[in-house]
This record gives structure tokens, sequence and C-alpha cells, in this order.
């Protein structure tokens, strides 16, 4: 199983925070949940009340796709009609997609040509620098540093990352893994730590913008942020320093579940 991340801002129009949240998680992504390879589709929708903290945000929010192997993406059937796979069953996005007829008739346009123009009026694509910090594309095999139980009402720091100039990939797994994965394992309040290492032969199927994800739970907000005040978490910033490169892109959010 292969795990791919998609980060995303608002598009610079006059969508609040609260409403591009809606949006996303109630018409956009049940809709992009029918595409028919994608086994699960969670979602992480930044918590207003964590703009401005430590750790601070980068991104409004980000998704998570598993798929069967990078074989099942690269030999993909064509996408169906919208018609064929929304229909009156699936309520609002049923009537805001296919009876209204948005992007085009229904039974003619695919779902992927959907995903693609609602996507455009839904996130920030615009092309103007800088767009580093714009959007995220990881296509990552798990590995769990420390595993222990979760809960929904648990909240994740998402963090994206970047080889330092200089290091191959294998150095920057390879230390990612033995050395700043157990420092990580020991900062208090953690619950369960998994990271998400790039997959080497995904580098030649799709352009990558950065190396791996790590997914941090905690109890609450007020958890993590007395986390990062501790000396473990600390080590574990003075470790990343000889690892990382920056900025790093950092999403603060609670799972969604769309399709799993």
């Amino acid at each position: 199983m292969i795990k791919i991340i998609a980060g995303a801002n608002r598009h610079p129009n006059s969508r609040s925070l609260a409403e591009f949240h809606h949006y996303w998680s109630h018409l956009h992504g049940p809709m992009f949940a029918k595409t028919p390879h994608l086994l699960r589709y969670v979602q992480h929708l930044t918590l207003p009340e964590a703009y401005g903290s430590n750790p601070a945000p980068t991104h409004d929010g980000v998704s998570f796709f598993w798929y069967e192997s990078l074989d099942a993406l690269r030999n993909a059937s064509p996408s169906p009609r919208l018609a064929d796979v929304i229909g009156p069953e699936d309520g609002d996005v049923y009537d805001w997609y296919v009876r209204s007829a948005r992007y085009g008739d229904p039974n003619v346009i695919t779902l992927a040509h959907n995903v693609r123009a609602d996507d455009a009026q839904l996130f920030d694509r615009l092309p103007e620098w800088p767009i580093g910090h714009k959007r995220m594309s990881v296509i990552a095999a798990e590995r769990v540093v420390l595993d222990g139980p979760t809960t929904p009402s648990m909240v994740k720091a998402v963090i994206v990352a970047s080889r330092l100039p200089g290091l191959t990939l294998r150095e920057f797994q390879d230390h990612w893994i033995t050395v700043h994965g157990p420092l990580g394992a020991k900062v208090p309040g953690l619950r369960r730590y998994v990271q998400n290492h790039a997959l080497q032969e995904a580098y030649a199927f799709r352009d990558l913008t950065h190396d791996g994800f790590a997914e941090l739970w905690f109890d609450d907000l007020a958890a993590l942020q007395r986390a990062v005040q501790t000396p473990e978490w600390k080590a574990l910033q003075e470790d990343g320093r000889t690892l990382f490169a920056q900025p790093m892109a950092t999403v603060i959010a609670r799972e969604g579940v769309i399709k799993g």
C-alpha cells in the first residue's frame, strides 16, 4: 500500500476559512472519493485556534490518499463519467455537481475533469511566485516509529520535509528512521508517531515536492504545545537541523475520514 499527501491553502477569493473547510469536506472531498482505485482518503483541516501558535501551521489543510501500489496509479483505468459514479443517493454532492451540471454535462464529462475544475476555484493554484508554500506532493510508504492507539478527537501535527542539500535519499531516510525517529519517540505526550518515506521509484513517476512527511498524535492542542517546550522536543529540533531543509510545511488538525 502507498500513501500520497497533498497540501492545500484556500483560493484567495472571498471564501472564509470556515467556508473553505466546509466546501472541501462536504462537497469536493466526497466527490473526489468516488475515484475508483482510491482505497482510503483522510482530510486534515487546520484548526483555527492553531494559527499563530507554536508550531505554527503553514497550510489550511492536507489530504492523505491510499492506493494499492504505484502500479495501480500507472495502470489506472480511464476516469468514469461523472453521472456514472455520483447519483441522487449522494445528496448535496449530486445536487451541487450533477444536477446543476456545474462544470459540464455530467453524462459527458469525466469525474477527473470535474475534480480539476472544482480544484481550480477551491485551492490556491495560482502560478505567481513564490509557490513553494502553496503545495506538497509526496508518494510514500509508512514506517511506524511509535505505535499507539488513536481517537478521532486527538490532534495531529503533520510535518512535511525535504532533505538538506548534499544528502542522498538513502542517507536521509536512514538517519530519519534510526536516529531522528527514536528521539521523536521520547517526546512527552506523544501518543503515536509515523514517518512516511518517499518511494525512490516515485520520483520518476511524478514530480515530488518533498522527500517525506511525519505524523504525530497528541491528546489535544494543549498537549502538543506543552510538548514543544520540552528538552526532548528541543533535542529533536537540533537533530532536525542536520537533516531537514527549511522551511518545512506544517498542518495542525484532527483526522476526518472521507473514505476508509
